[in-house]
């Protein structure tokens, strides 16, 4: 970022207009934010699945991630645990894994959800109610 073509054009836009501080501190108090934008879109690397979370460079972050969201979920009891009978539909479930970013880039948070998949269900056999714990 500090060296793209374009903040060399601002850089040297600004210090015509009078402007003599820093790349940086031009950057950090002076470029909108959604000039940075392109910097934190989301990657293959910031979505990654539970394989590449697991093993990749930070799986201790992903993991407490995980381990937060199953406290979070068993909290609010969000599953009653039954014994498996003959001919019950249990269904699979997904992680979701994002790492989160500043603007500038820099790792905000690392956030884990798990998903349990629906679309697998039958209403009135396998669920009698719904449930979705979103606060707006």
């Amino acid at each position: 970022m500090m060296k793209s073509p374009l903040l060399t054009f601002v850089h040297f836009a600004a210090n015509d207009c009078g402007y003599q501080g820093t790349r940086y501190e031009l950057i950090a108090t002076w470029v909108h934010p959604l000039f940075l934008k392109a910097k934190t879109a989301a990657s293959k690397e910031d979505n990654p699945n539970w394989c590449t979370a697991i093993n990749g460079p930070f799986k201790e972050e992903y993991w407490k991630a995980a381990c937060k969201e199953i406290e979070t979920l068993v909290d609010m009891e969000a599953w009653e645990v039954v014994d498996r009978e003959e001919g019950m539909n249990v269904i699979d479930s997904i992680w979701a894994f994002k790492l989160k970013r500043f603007p500038d880039g820099l790792i905000k948070k690392f956030k884990a959800r798990f998903c349990a998949r629906g679309d697998q269900q039958l209403e009135g056999i396998d669920f009698f109610e719904t449930y979705a714990p979103v606060v707006q």
